[in-house]
């Protein structure tokens, strides 16, 4: 899929959301003189929600996650280090009192 398909496909997904929820807009603001402004909050939250959504489907697809994460783990050395612990010179006094 190229990028054109990719912005279509987000594109046609917000106007569809968008639509959806600006008849919801107009159905529940039905009795309200002039609607139409709230109509278009309710299609812009849609159009928002309708991108995010196909977004998050294409990236699933992709399996984007799991490629990103792999490029951020760091590389395996071959010998496994052992944890640093911190010198205490000789001589102090412990916390325990010995």
């Amino acid at each position: 899929m190229t990028r054109l398909d990719s912005f279509l496909l987000l594109l046609l997904a917000g106007v569809g959301w968008a639509c959806g929820f600006a008849v919801i807009g107009y159905a529940v603001f039905r009795g309200v003189p002039d609607n139409g402004p709230l109509a278009a909050i309710f299609g812009g939250f849609g159009f928002g929600a309708g991108v995010i959504l196909a977004a998050c489907r294409l990236a699933l697809e992709r399996e984007l996650p799991r490629s990103l994460s792999g490029s951020l783990r760091a590389p395996q050395s071959a010998e496994p280090s052992a944890p640093h612990a911190p010198e205490i010179p000789s001589g102090s006094a412990s916390a325990f009192g010995a």
